[in-house]
This record gives C-alpha cells, sequence and structure tokens, in this order.
C-alpha cells in the first residue's frame, strides 16, 4: 500500500513539473498573458485537461510555480556568492553578489534564457501575478544583500537605497534580458556574461552610492 502510494505521489509530482516545464517555455516564447491555462493543458498531452487548473488552480498560481521552482536555485547560487564576500565587502562586490546569479543562469543552465524572459515581464507587469506571491524563503540571499549594502553605504538614507535598490534590479533584470534577445546563442558565453554582470555591478555602484540632489544645499555665485 505504501510503495502504491509513493507511486501515485511521484506521478502527481512528476506531473506537475512537466506543466510547469511547459509553461515556462510557452510563457517566454509566447507572453504570460498571451498563453491561457487551456493552451497548456492542450499542449501538455494529458488526458485529463483540467489537470492544469487541479494543480495550480490559475495562470497566477502556474506563474509563481514557474517563479518559485527557479527562484529556489537562484537563491542558492546567491546565498554562496554572498558567504564568500570578504568581511566588510565593497559595494561593488555586493551589487555583483545580488545580480550575477540571474545573468550567470543564462549561460548556464537551460531554463535561464526563458526564466528571465518571464522576470522580464513580471517586472514590467507585477499584477501578472494577481494576489500570488513569491515563497519568502527564497529571496533571503537579496536580503542579505540588501543588509549589506546598507552597511557598505551608510551615508545613503535607507528609503533612498530601498528606491535606488529597486531601480537598479528592474535596470539589471531589462539589461539582460535585452542581451539575451540580441546575442545568438553561440555568443552567450560565460566569459561575455561575466564582462556584461561587471558593467551592471559598476553601473548600479555609482548609481546606489550617488549623491542625493535634493539635499544639496545650494550655492550662490561668488562675488566678482
Amino acid at each position: 500500500m505504501t510503495a502504491a502510494g509513493n507511486v501515485r505521489t511521484e506521478g502527481v509530482a512528476g506531473t506537475a513539473d512537466e506543466l510547469l516545464s511547459l509553461a515556462e517555455r510557452l510563457f517566454a516564447e509566447h507572453g504570460v498573458e498571451n498563453t491561457p491555462l487551456t493552451r497548456i493543458a492542450a499542449q501538455s498531452g494529458q488526458r485529463n485537461r483540467s489537470a492544469v487548473h487541479y494543480h495550480f488552480g490559475s495562470r497566477a498560481g502556474v506563474l509563481t510555480a514557474v517563479l518559485n521552482r527557479r527562484l529556489a536555485a537562484l537563491n542558492a547560487r546567491r546565498e554562496a556568492l554572498v558567504d564568500a564576500l570578504p568581511a566588510r565587502p565593497s559595494v561593488a562586490r555586493i551589487v555583483r553578489a545580488a545580480f550575477a546569479p540571474l545573468g550567470l543562469v543564462v549561460v548556464e543552465e537551460p531554463w535561464g534564457a526563458d526564466y528571465l524572459g518571464i522576470v522580464a515581464q513580471v517586472t514590467f507587469h507585477p499584477t501578472l501575478l494577481g494576489e500570488r506571491a513569491v515563497d519568502e524563503t527564497h529571496l533571503s540571499g537579496i536580503r542579505r544583500c540588501r543588509r549589506l549594502l546598507a552597511a557598505a553605504a551608510p551615508n545613503v538614507p535607507d528609503a533612498l537605497l530601498s528606491q535606488r535598490l529597486a531601480w537598479l534590479t528592474d535596470s539589471v533584470v531589462f539589461a539582460l534580458a535585452r542581451w539575451v534577445r540580441d546575442t545568438p546563442a553561440a555568443g552567450r558565453t560565460r566569459q561575455a556574461m561575466d564582462a556584461l554582470i561587471d558593467q551592471l555591478a559598476a553601473y548600479g555602484t555609482a548609481g546606489l552610492t550617488a549623491p542625493d540632489p535634493s539635499s544639496s544645499i545650494s550655492t550662490t555665485e561668488p562675488a566678482p
């Protein structure tokens, strides 16, 4: 009885995983908004056309599950990079640790480019998730980076740092997505990605630590 139960459980898990892989490809290829559950079901080969709804409930549910499945791997990469940082890392090194995983999966994982394309869509249209939210446990690495940035850039007010980090996140996601779009598969090498990440880290460091123009003291022209 236990063995049979395990087989059934594994079968259900396998079905869900296969559906997520298909949904990921379709979301990246055709867009989340242009991929209804019926399309996923029709192309899945499942006899039960309600399988997608059974497992995930809605398109937002499928999308959240797709994000969570890959976020776990990204978070593990980010945690490892943060663990490797020195005791008092520079802003540039923290920024690189925060954003390198998203770029590296593009060149190191078969699902990386599709996943990045979906992240770009959600970044531009966060309402695609509906009332859903990604699993908080997969965000531990980015939270560590946020705390390290606050310590490394004490002259930047906390609220301003959060705002700039949100802007930087959007910029990095779109820059990486544009790079994937414009770079032939043969050119998507680790060396090319490392160079791009270095440039994005330099750009991000400058943006995060720039003086706050709203707090500048106005000066008058010196007397002749």
